[in-house]
């Protein structure tokens, strides 16, 4: 096995996100998986790109064989638990969000989609935990604070929702939902 050839069919993959050329990625991912099936990564890739198309079942079944290979991969718990939550499978998403978590505490992703899960079931005060927990760990993140901000205005804390919108522009002064959300909540401070 050539880790070079690996990472380097693994990084052409991923550089196709960006481009959502979606059937593109899920032919190098199964080529990847049948080339390679004992690398957990290629399931992901496949899984993420079939959960961007919607489709969220065959998203599971990928994942969940990845999971198989490789029960310690980060990325395919994650992502895993994104599906279950689009699937409203709420229960099953929270515990592999902990499981993430408890594998790796520092792991940002585990907690922002964590707060994600939170804010969409609006229990807000724990989606707050949630996103300052991330910023923990990485506190350069302009989404975080964007995400904290949505939660405190949901919550009528408009003084907060300011802050966390003008440290998100701080970041990233092109981020205009933060610019929308500050000027919302400057009508209540």
């Amino acid at each position: 096995m050539n880790k070079d050839q690996i990472e380097s069919e693994v990084k052409i993959i991923q550089n196709l996100f960006f481009t959502n050329n979606y059937n593109t990625i899920i032919s190098l991912s199964k080529k990847g998986i049948k080339k390679y099936p004992n690398i957990s990564i290629f399931y992901n890739l496949l899984g993420l790109a079939l959960s961007n198309l919607g489709q969220f079942e065959n998203a599971e079944i990928v994942l969940l064989r990845g999971h198989k290979v490789n029960p310690n991969d980060l990325a395919i718990i994650n992502n895993l638990a994104n599906v279950h939550k689009s699937r409203h499978n709420f229960t099953e998403a929270e515990n592999l969000f902990n499981k993430s978590i408890k594998l790796k505490k520092d792991y940002v992703n585990a907690y922002v989609n964590y707060g994600h899960l939170k804010k969409d079931l609006n229990k807000f005060n724990d989606s707050i935990k949630l996103y300052k927990k991330a910023l923990e760990y990485d506190k350069k993140i302009p989404a975080i604070y964007y995400s904290l901000a949505m939660s405190y205005q949901a919550l009528g804390n408009f003084k907060d929702a300011d802050y966390y919108a003008q440290k998100t522009l701080e970041i990233e002064p092109e981020f205009t939902k933060a610019d929308l959300l500050i000027s919302r909540s400057k009508k209540y401070i």
